[in-house]
């Protein structure tokens, strides 16, 4: 791997991305799959000292007991939702700070309204699928409907996300969260988030189906950023294969995610939102494709991290 990736070990940086689960549509716990892993998607950025999520799938599981495990206080939490199909929201019921008394949880994601995402969440605990409801949880929780276009801020002191329209002029220092809602995935679109902090940036881009040449919202939304995040779930083949074509199921080619990353020239490529059944053997193929395509290309596995 390249790109300044590291694993582990003491970094005083103010800008890190760690991925904590990589797969899409359903987490395998297949052996030959041990080395990329097999959670569904959880992404963590570490900036300014606050620790933002991307994504509940099964990987905040696990980042939500190392928030909780050995805590002086109760941890507050971000989570940044891309859209609430099952995959990527399916740790949340599960996430400790939520089960935690007086830890506090802001969820931030798509909705049309105002409490929007808050009855899409409380589906997802409803008592024939789940035996405790959403507001039964124990940690404090806010939650807040983006209708994309939105930037989030960081103050220097205070919890709370501060939410404003477009293009309010800020510190360009201080940590803010831009929000793009993209139609690129069935059936009510997806939430794309650019990070921006200490000029530098990174871009969550998620199940995305890329039309021919790109959405070109997208492509301004990615434009110079640092490291852009980008769905590829499928080998072109399985994409648009006789048998089993995977055109119109909301997700990217190896060859898509690279072309957007070419266009928007950005600096790094991660690979990410993998297909279940692609084993180490099959992912290491995939990055050596994607690098011929876009040359700083990697292909995200848990554990990872990469310092901006």
């Amino acid at each position: 791997m390249t790109g300044k990736l590291q694993r582990g070990g003491k970094d005083n940086r103010p800008f890190r991305v760690k991925f904590w689960g990589v797969r899409g549509s359903y987490p395998t716990v297949d052996p030959a799959t041990l080395e990329v892993g097999g959670n569904t998607s959880c992404v963590e950025v570490k900036a300014d000292g606050r620790r933002l999520i991307f994504d509940a799938g099964t990987g905040i599981i696990a980042l939500g007991k190392e928030l909780c495990d050995g805590a002086v206080a109760p941890p507050t939490a971000y989570v940044f939702l891309s859209h609430t199909h099952i995959d990527h929201v399916m740790g949340l019921c599960f996430f400790e700070p939520l089960l935690t008394s007086k830890a506090h949880s802001f969820i931030l994601g798509p909705g049309a309204t105002r409490g929007a995402l808050t009855r899409s969440l409380r589906h997802l605990t409803n008592s024939h699928l789940f035996p405790v409801s959403l507001d039964e949880l124990k940690g404090k929780k806010e939650i807040f409907s983006l209708a994309g276009g939105e930037r989030i801020r960081f103050g220097a002191s205070g919890r709370r996300p501060k939410i404003e329209p477009p293009k309010v002029s800020g510190n360009s220092d201080d940590l803010v969260i831009a929000t793009c809602k993209s139609p690129a995935h069935p059936l009510n679109g997806v939430m794309l988030y650019r990070v921006q902090c200490r000029n530098k940036s990174f871009v969550y881009a998620t199940d995305i189906e890329q039309r021919d040449g790109g959405y070109p919202e997208i492509i301004e939304f990615a434009r110079g950023a640092d490291l852009l995040v980008h769905d590829a779930q499928y080998l072109a083949e399985e994409y648009s294969g006789r048998v089993k074509p995977r055109k119109g199921w909301g997700h990217s080619t190896i060859d898509m995610a690279a072309e957007v990353a070419r266009k928007a020239q950005v600096k790094r490529l991660v690979l990410f939102h993998h297909e279940p059944t692609h084993d180490d053997k099959m992912m290491k193929k995939i990055e050596s494709k994607a690098r011929r395509l876009f040359r700083s290309t990697i292909v995200a596995h848990e554990g990872m991290e990469i310092a901006l």
